[in-house]
């Protein structure tokens, strides 16, 4: 179970909490994507579509049920780094279990006169489809990518309303026969504190970092080349083509087939700032100039506006190819840069000078203030030993080569028991609340009828 505290922004070790997955939420997060069995989606004459495994109450687990759950387990094992388990009798009966408990609470919440908020739950599966159709540009192309999988988009609607449905069961059972009765006691909290003491989470360094970068540029037969691609581009979209046909023609990136559709972006969602910058200063059905990244030249279309200020766009892209002698070339230049400033010149000055960075070249070179675990993994190994004031050596990435100095560090440290103390409490009570549903699930069996079919 994790937590994060507001304040501390604190993710506390997962040894503990309430264990719905093993109930329910899994199967609201996984299951809605699975492939529908294929009896469901292929021809027509007969043939057996379905069968009763279980009946609990007056709720019948089908076939199509187990086998989805069983799909459900192996990938949450496949997620976790584990070796997919085989359909074996074994784990076919945990999944049947595992259907079992969530009818049982069902049965129960109806037993005691419990309501769900059916309204709320089809506007839930509302926007999530929204949400979809923002991701893949279109309804239709929605249903290709659901028909891929067996699946129409009313077997989608209908399975999302049938777990987000036993989620809010679930959530209502709780909160009337599991919580109350559940009390943490402060000595509790310390104990949980003091037994997992090598898991609690510790406020990592923070650096203050400045650096230059060098960009590895490509020849000139390969900017001719782009450029010659652009003047091409632009007057296929001026001749009244629309920008998915254009794109599907001259784009080399991997949404070229889709019309280009990237999706719906943020600010700071983009890798590259500058790409950033020109998809935020457009306006609805507006056309970028060419953007050069790290990866390419961009053109780009911002397609709509969220309400929440997100922007749905497409791209047309061309990557930058560069040969080994463009890398060396602004090595040489990246380390002339290093030796000034280790003859005494400020690492400022070299940085308004050489650094091809636009975010950080007019500050001085200064980046920023970051965790080092919040780095890339090359600026990670680059920047773990350096003192305050050292310059790193060149490092090579797609933008080209860097270099860093670091001006300030403040060294972490591990979280008191104060700065933990309302998200370990949260965790004891998950705990104490697995525990009780454990036992009140298995008061149920006694309760409500139950026929498993061989």
């Amino acid at each position: 179970m994790s937590l994060k505290s507001e304040a501390h922004n604190v993710t506390l070790p997962a040894g503990g909490g309430l264990n719905v997955p093993r109930m329910l939420v899994c199967a609201v997060l996984l299951a809605a994507l699975l492939p529908v069995p294929r009896a469901w989606a292929q021809g027509s004459g007969p043939r057996l579509v379905d069968r009763i495994v279980a009946i609990v109450d007056e709720e019948a687990i089908l076939q199509s049920d187990l086998d989805r759950e069983v799909e459900l387990y192996k990938l949450e094992k496949e997620y976790a780094g584990e070796t997919i388990p085989v359909d074996s009798p074994d784990v076919r009966r945990e999944m049947l279990d595992r259907l079992i408990e969530s009818k049982l609470v069902i049965a129960a919440a109806k037993q005691a006169d419990m309501t769900v908020d059916e309204e709320a739950i089809e506007e839930s599966v509302q926007e999530k489809i929204d949400q979809f159709i923002e991701h893949f540009g279109s309804l239709d192309n929605l249903r290709r990518e659901l028909n891929r999988s067996g699946m129409t988009l009313d077997d989608y609607r209908a399975r999302m309303k049938s777990q987000l449905r036993d989620q809010q069961y679930l959530r209502l059972v709780v909160g009337k026969f599991i919580r109350p009765n559940i009390e943490v006691l402060e000595n509790e909290v310390r104990d949980y504190y003091l037994a997992h003491l090598d898991e609690m989470p510790a406020e990592p360094d923070s650096l203050t970092i400045a650096n230059i970068l060098v960009p590895v540029q490509p020849s000139v037969e390969v900017r001719q080349r782009i450029q010659a691609k652009v003047v091409e581009i632009k007057a296929a979209l001026e001749s009244g083509r629309s920008f998915a046909d254009v794109a599907r023609e001259f784009s080399e990136g991997p949404n070229a087939k889709r019309g280009g559709i990237v999706g719906v972006v943020a600010p700071g969602d983009l890798f590259d700032p500058n790409l950033d910058r020109a998809v935020f200063a457009l306006s609805i059905a507006e056309i970028s100039d060419p953007v050069v990244s790290s990866m390419g030249v961009h053109l780009v279309r911002l397609d709509s506006v969220q309400d929440d200020g997100r922007r749905a766009i497409s791209q047309i892209f061309m990557p930058i190819e560069v040969a080994q002698e463009d890398i060396d070339s602004a090595q040489i230049e990246i380390d002339a840069a290093r030796t000034r400033i280790l003859n005494g010149e400020a690492f400022g000055l070299v940085a308004a000078e050489v650094s091809g960075d636009p975010v950080s070249a007019g500050n001085g070179g200064v980046l920023g203030t970051f965790h080092l675990e919040d780095l890339s993994t090359q600026f990670q190994e680059a920047l773990a030993e350096a003192e305050v004031g050292e310059v790193t050596e060149p490092v090579l990435t797609p933008a080209g080569w860097y270099i860093f100095q670091i001006q300030d560090r403040i060294i972490g440290h591990m979280y008191t028991y104060e700065e933990l103390n309302d998200n370990l409490r949260q965790l004891v009570e998950g705990q104490k609340i697995e525990k009780a549903l454990a036992e009140y699930v298995e008061g149920l069996k006694k309760q409500f009828f139950i026929d498993e079919k061989s």
